[in-house]
């Protein structure tokens, strides 16, 4: 029996076509995300067992700490604001005194009176100033995300920033013994960084840039919930230099 064989010409622009489709099918899964985020899942959720732990709060807040420090952005950002459990609070006061026997009591102690903003009323702060890094980090460590506690970023081609983390080298095939190979350095572009600031810094620096939490309770009184406030600064570096130009958004 014999077929007939159909042979068609591809044209060039049809092969551009071809090559663009596993994008367009990237852009056509997240969009399916998407979809389903906004839509919901088929699936009936039990709100009652809809809960987040400490450990993934506390993940979400160090996430937030390294989006902040972004090298297109100025070094002194807006704090980070939170409304959370008490008992949220009390597991961070417990981690504000690791490596010390005792109770790490706060810096500043406030009482103020809120009558220009909500919610009004009157109200106690308690200030900690962090000046070192090493604390800060292991305050913010968690099992899903430690803290960074510096970012490497290229710039694009637009001017604007993008994150860079170096791809990790393949592993050294087994070789006889002494034998060796020179393997070739990986090639990095121009390092720009940013680094968090908390403790001395220059040598013509006064006073240590501290790394600042303060703490609100009783915000929402009947929900037991507080108001977090984190304060800090970055630097910027190019090539192991520190710029001392400012960073705008």
């Amino acid at each position: 029996v014999q077929q007939n064989a159909t042979v068609r010409v591809i044209s060039p622009s049809e092969k551009l076509l071809q090559q663009a489709e596993p994008v367009n099918s990237h852009h056509k899964t997240k969009k399916l995300r998407l979809d389903e985020s906004l839509s919901g899942s088929t699936q009936v959720v039990d709100e009652r067992t809809v809960t987040m732990g400490f450990h993934q709060w506390l993940a979400s807040v160090t996430e937030r700490i390294h989006q902040t420090m972004h090298y297109q952005f100025d070094g002194k950002p807006q704090p980070l604001v939170y409304h959370i459990p008490q008992e949220f609070f009390s597991a961070l006061q417990h981690r504000l005194s690791l490596g010390s026997k005792k109770k790490r009591l706060p810096n500043f102690t406030t009482a103020f009176v809120r009558n220009d903003g909500l919610p009004l009323g009157s109200f106690s702060k308690y200030t900690w100033h962090i000046t070192n890094l090493m604390q800060v980090k292991r305050i913010f460590d968690t099992p899903e995300l430690p803290l960074e506690l510096s970012q490497s970023f290229v710039k694009n081609v637009d001017g604007s920033y993008s994150r860079f983390r170096c791809p990790e080298p393949p592993p050294e095939p087994e070789l006889p013994e002494g034998y060796r190979t020179d393997r070739p350095q990986a090639i990095r572009p121009m390092e720009l960084r940013t680094f968090l600031k908390a403790g001395p810094g220059s040598a013509d620096q006064k006073e240590a840039t501290p790394f600042v939490i303060e703490w609100i309770p009783d915000v929402l009184p009947r929900c037991q919930m507080g108001e977090l406030r984190i304060s800090f600064e970055f630097g910027h570096q190019q090539s192991g230099q520190p710029e001392h130009c400012e960073k705008i958004s």
